[in-house]
């Protein structure tokens, strides 16, 4: 064996044992750093603790504090562990962040994140009521995620698709319906079914016999993407050009239904079908479904900007000019099993909402549903209305 050859062993051995050495020491600083319970949830109320002895200044910007970390200044203990208990919230789902010396950032002891958009969001539940049906199931369905072509502009694109407890591509000869869910602006194919719970939310309804088992389709809304924004592929710049971001989705039903129906075990005519939205989604859904009432048997509608417009600086919502005959010749589109309308109560869209269904109820459609509950523009309401809504479809 050569010199060099003997040197270049040694260095490589001596790498290795430096490495080994560093990753040592890496560990046992992670293995004795104090470990801290965040959140805690119990019946006194919600406890967050962050360790860091440096820090000068530490809050919470929670979701029922409407993110104002203001509301929530944590004091620090002389082992360096920042905390604050505050009185426990309603049932529900919240999320929340740290801030640290003014920087946002994740709870690392908790790792439940969600992505609303751009932003990652630690989450917790507090049980009870429509939170029960937040959680996992015992009996739960699958989620794909699936690449499909569609050729009004020419793209491959993601959606994803939640399939109840029991079904298989390949013995299932059940055939079931269908749920066109479409997220708000900002989202993407993998909103609801993260930040919505979907899969969650139907698998506890159809376990407990309050919702019939179907299929929910999650695609992505807006047209020049081809997935979430996660999966780092550039959106597509030659695209149609579209009057605007409501009325931009007729490929739902020219490319997405005959693909669903085609690899899926479904019920593919009108009875199989519903349409559902939230807020751009919601408006979405509008065109979708009073454009194809012939297709769709029921259409759900949450928080829309597109009939709440004048709320939020836009022009009245004219049902007739959007969809020519609607108000005219009603019996061409009074053809729904449901027609469900939904809004928070601290939501400035609700007075278009609920002139909207006044305005239906005028012109005698039938199976108008209106539901408000408490919140603004915000998860809570829309998952509360995909609650409601899925028990009122397909039966």
């Amino acid at each position: 064996m050569t010199n060099s050859i003997k040197k270049t062993i040694l260095l490589l051995a001596a790498v290795t044992m430096t490495s080994l050495t560093m990753f040592s020491q890496e560990m046992h600083s992670l293995m004795f750093r104090k470990a801290v319970k965040s959140p805690e949830v119990t019946e006194a109320g919600v406890t967050f603790r962050f360790n860091a002895p440096k820090a000068r200044k530490v809050q919470v910007a929670a979701s029922w504090l409407d993110y104002n970390p203001a509301n929530a200044e944590m004091s620090q203990e002389r082992d360096g562990v920042w905390s604050i208990t505050l009185p426990l919230p309603t049932p529900e789902l919240y999320t929340y962040n740290f801030v640290v010396d003014g920087v946002t950032m994740l709870d690392p002891a908790n790792v439940f994140v969600q992505r609303d958009g751009a932003r990652y969001l630690n989450a917790f539940i507090v049980e009870g009521d429509y939170a029960d049906y937040y959680k996992e199931s015992d009996r739960p369905g699958n989620l794909e995620q699936v690449w499909y072509h569609s050729a009004e502009n020419d793209m491959t694109r993601r959606l994803y698709v939640y399939t109840p407890y029991g079904y298989d591509h390949h013995k299932t000869k059940v055939k079931y319906p269908v749920l066109y869910l479409l997220h708000g602006g900002g989202g993407d194919e993998d909103a609801w079914s993260t930040l919505g719970r979907t899969c969650q939310i139907l698998d506890n309804l159809i376990a407990a016999g309050k919702s019939e088992p179907m299929l929910v389709v999650m695609p992505n809304g807006n047209p020049s993407q081809y997935a979430s924004q996660t999966l780092g592929i550039p959106e597509k710049t030659d695209i149609k050009k579209y009057s605007s971001n409501f009325d931009n989705y007729s490929s739902l039903v020219a490319d997405i239904v005959p693909f669903i129906e085609s690899r899926y075990n479904v019920i593919a005519k009108k009875s199989g079908r519903a349409i559902a939205g939230l807020s751009m989604g919601g408006g979405q859904s509008f065109y979708i479904g009073f454009r194809n009432a012939d297709k769709f048997s029921s259409v759900g509608i949450f928080s829309s900007g597109l009939i709440g417009s004048s709320a939020i600086g836009r022009e009245p919502f004219d049902a007739e000019k959007q969809v020519p005959g609607m108000l005219t010749t009603p019996e061409k589109f009074n053809r729904f099993d449901v027609i469900y309308l939904a809004c928070g109560e601290q939501d400035n869209r609700i007075d278009g909402m609920k002139a909207f269904k006044e305005t239906l109820d005028s012109k005698g459609y039938e199976g108008v549903v209106w539901e408000q509950c408490p919140g603004g523009h915000e998860w809570k309401v829309w998952r509360r209305n995909l609650t409601s809504f899925v028990q009122l479809i397909f039966k």
